[in-house]
């Protein structure tokens, strides 16, 4: 591939969708903060930079001031989403102090230890999807399995009923759209639509939990209906978090495990590894998430002029921290250096700093159940040499759109 950094539409560039590896590993040797040309969009890779510019939220906002799209001849241009400063900015895209407060309501019960009661539920999930995978013999991984597990598992700790899930699928996918990049502005006009219907659908559910007997009420909504009672948050913040955790939830978790599943189906030394030590299967999804992991970075924007890694960056600039770059061991930087001997350093797949993902211990607890229940069910998994995976292209999330693969139970 070759690698351009002076083309302003690089980014969507076909080969760098279908795998950025590369791309990343030339950023973080010849341009840790590029600028893309033309505009006033920053990419930053190396990860000391990232780390300094989360630490710096006066200057580096994480309010979702802008996403970009394609204008229509690959270069990527600013979509509005909401002002800077607006109330509509919550949890992942609100900065301090009312990310902290929103943090500190979720944060007790969506510890690594408090997710673990959601297991139960989980396996339930996994197993009634793994047997239409085993049943079938051949068959989509993502239609059947890795969509609608943390469809269903998210729906399960929100406390929203099992029949809601293709709603939560479609209205999910619709407005990821926004984010991919290679959408087009019609298609940014159906996203923002899809965007809205989803805030309806939220309100309607938290309104409905709000109805609710105190005792009757479950997940996590119960939490938010209390806290919209005694006053803590309002009821817009609460809707504009469950949206935030319907479509993050779904999404982040759905491409790993397709990546993981993707992976293993490939490489059958290391599938039969893991089903002979399952105790292994933690650290292979660190690995996986370190090496393809799924958000590729998350926005930040300037409110006033700054520099970062001795680049001028304008005011009202789009600046993206580039996590998947930075978990790269690119020859040439420093910082991704790997010392002979010592562990690795904790990857930046659930991003770092303030905004570390909220929701990565649920994740890795679906990704490990999930994992652990298809290795032991199967013999062997292989991708279906008669239909080849698709992505669906994006610059934000790594993310299969069909898996074709052929199981043989165990």
């Amino acid at each position: 591939m070759t690698i351009d950094l002076s083309s302003p539409r690089l980014l969507l560039n076909e080969a760098v969708l279908d795998d950025p590896r590369e791309f990343y590993d030339t950023l973080r040797r010849e341009a840790p903060v590029w600028q893309v040309p033309g505009q006033d969009t920053f990419v930053v890779s190396d990860p000391s930079l990232i780390r300094e510019a989360v630490g710096r939220t006066s200057e580096f906002s994480s309010n979702l001031v802008n996403v970009l799209y394609d204008d229509g001849t690959g270069r990527l241009v600013p979509f509005p989403i909401a002002p800077f400063g607006s109330s509509i900015h919550v949890f992942s895209t609100a900065d301090p102090p009312l990310h902290d407060r929103h943090r500190k309501l979720v944060q007790p019960h969506l510890s690594p230890a408090a997710v673990e009661r959601f297991a139960p539920a989980i396996t339930a999930i996994v197993d009634e999807q793994l047997a239409l995978l085993l049943d079938a013999g051949r068959i989509d991984a993502v239609a059947t399995f890795s969509d609608l597990v943390p469809a269903r598992a998210i729906c399960e700790v929100l406390g929203l009923p099992d029949a809601d899930v293709p709603s939560v699928l479609a209205l999910a996918n619709g407005t990821g759209a926004l984010l991919d990049g290679v959408t087009d502005r019609a298609g940014m006009d159906r996203a923002a639509t899809s965007g809205f219907e989803l805030t309806i659908f939220v309100h309607e559910h938290v309104s409905a939990a709000l109805a609710k007997d105190p005792a009757e009420r479950r997940g996590l909504l119960a939490i938010f209906a209390e806290a919209i009672e005694a006053g803590t948050v309002t009821l817009r913040e609460v809707c504009d978090m469950v949206v935030v955790f319907v479509t993050a939830g779904s999404e982040t978790t759905a491409s790993l495990l397709a990546t993981a599943i993707a992976t293993l189906a490939a490489d059958h030394d290391r599938q039969q590894a893991l089903r002979d030590d399952p105790s292994a299967i933690p650290q292979a999804i660190e690995e996986l998430l370190r090496d393809d992991g799924p958000f590729q970075f998350h926005y930040r924007f300037t409110p006033t002029d700054t520099s970062l890694g001795g680049v001028q960056i304008p005011a009202n600039s789009q600046v993206l921290l580039m996590w998947a770059a930075a978990n790269r061991p690119s020859e040439g930087a420093p910082a991704s250096a790997q010392p002979e001997g010592r562990a690795k350093p904790p990857h930046f797949a659930f991003g770092r700093g303030l905004h570390h993902c909220i929701g990565a211990p649920l994740a890795r607890l679906e990704a490990r159940i999930s994992l652990e229940r298809l290795l032991a069910a199967t013999t062997l998994f292989t991708l279906d040499p008669a239909a080849p995976p698709t992505r669906r292209p994006s610059i934000f999330i790594r993310r299969h759109a069909t898996l074709p693969i052929i199981v043989e139970r165990s």
